[in-house]
């Protein structure tokens, strides 16, 4: 009779979540704070037996009843034990590193970010040369039309924050495959390529250039950002100092914290803005769709078209540097923006873990151009 008792308190146990989850969904945090689309639950047939076991295993996982709720207790368990992400958490566990002082880290498996940091995954010479490639077709393209391009790497939060990452997680060396790439393509090619991990590691003393909390940059490290484009440009540079960094908003959360549904108790960040740069500059905003347009009485009288992932929201301090600048995240209207605004420089930003994406975008860019 015990042994029955126990093995039907067992098997309620287990039911439990997936019979009550239906009812109670809609009031607790179900939501998906992943930064990705989460898996669709596969179809079972005879060609598809052999990726069956995984994709469900994907699917199962991803819509596990109580996720957020599991996930925040098993941060709130290990923070309250002080135990940190070990090397083998890094390597398996699926968006999020908890560093010191509560610090957050994008483990962004796809992308690689993890060995950008070990600075284990160093490119091949064929592959530095293909990569390379698809720039120098895009910069020979946009210059048949009179435009310039200019490439911008935004350093992952890692590499400007190593002090903060758990102190199992060793890197096996310190040149990464961005700096390889940089080193690279400045050799064998003329497109200027631009890396902001130097410029931040420097302005990093006496000012926080990231959100703790999030996988972004904030103000402070997009202004850094845009000085590094203004050296390029103009040959000068406004440190941070020069500026005033002043905080605008407290109890700032962040993506990351959602991630492990710790958005409400990971909120003790602060959201900065630069105040007082170029005074003298009258600039006006607009929205067309998406897109964040400017238009400035600067010296600087060319036009910026330029093309960002999201770490392009801290950036847009910089367009008191130039009389027109465009900000946009849809390359559909590449060809149209190039056609109608008829751009002096293309500027392409992106985040250095998005490796993978770099050969497709710059062909995908060519192949819209290269339409009739």
């Amino acid at each position: 009779m015990k042994n029955k008792l126990i093995f039907c308190l067992f098997f309620l146990f287990l039911a439990a979540p997936a019979v009550t989850f239906p009812f109670v969904k809609d009031h607790i945090d179900s939501e998906n704070h992943e930064n990705r689309r989460f898996a669709e639950k596969p179809d079972l047939s005879f060609g598809t037996l052999a990726s069956f076991p995984k994709q469900f295993d994907d699917y199962f996982n991803d819509h596990l009843p109580y996720k957020n709720q599991l996930v925040m207790a098993n941060t709130m368990k290990n923070d309250f034990l002080g135990v940190g992400t070990t090397m083998m958490e890094y390597m398996t566990s699926s968006m999020v590193i908890r560093g010191k002082d509560n610090w957050l880290f994008y483990n962004a498996e796809k992308q690689q970010s993890f060995n950008d940091y070990m600075c284990n995954n160093l490119y091949e010479e064929g592959e530095l040369a293909e990569i390379a490639k698809g720039y120098v077709k895009l910069q020979e393209k946009l210059k048949e039309r009179g435009t310039e391009l200019v490439v911008i790497f935004a350093a992952n939060k890692e590499q400007i924050y190593p002090e903060y990452m758990p102190s199992s997680i060793v890197p096996e060396g310190s040149y990464s495959r961005t700096d390889q790439l940089v080193a690279y393509l400045n050799e064998h090619t003329t497109v200027p390529v631009l890396y902001t991990k130097e410029a931040l590691k420097k302005e990093k003393e006496g000012h926080q250039l990231f959100y703790k909390y999030d996988t972004h940059w904030n103000n402070l490290g997009g202004f850094v950002g845009g000085q590094v484009l203004n050296e390029y440009f103009h040959g000068e540079y406004v440190s941070l100092d020069e500026v005033v960094c002043k905080a605008k908003k407290t109890n700032v959360s962040g993506d990351l914290a959602r991630m492990l549904s710790m958005g409400n108790i990971y909120n003790d960040d602060t959201e900065w803005q630069v105040k007082g740069y170029k005074k003298d500059v009258r600039l006006e905003k607009s929205m067309d769709g998406n897109d964040f347009v400017f238009s400035s009485n600067a010296k600087d009288d060319r036009s910026l078209l330029v093309y960002t992932d999201s770490f392009g929201y801290a950036l847009m301090e910089m367009a008191k540097d130039y009389a027109n600048v465009r900000f946009s995240r849809n390359t559909d209207n590449f060809k149209y923006f190039c056609d109608t605004m008829q751009p002096d420089v293309v500027v392409l930003e992106m985040v250095e873990r998005w490796k993978e994406g770099q050969e497709t975008w710059c062909s995908g860019l060519y192949d819209l151009l290269d339409k009739p």
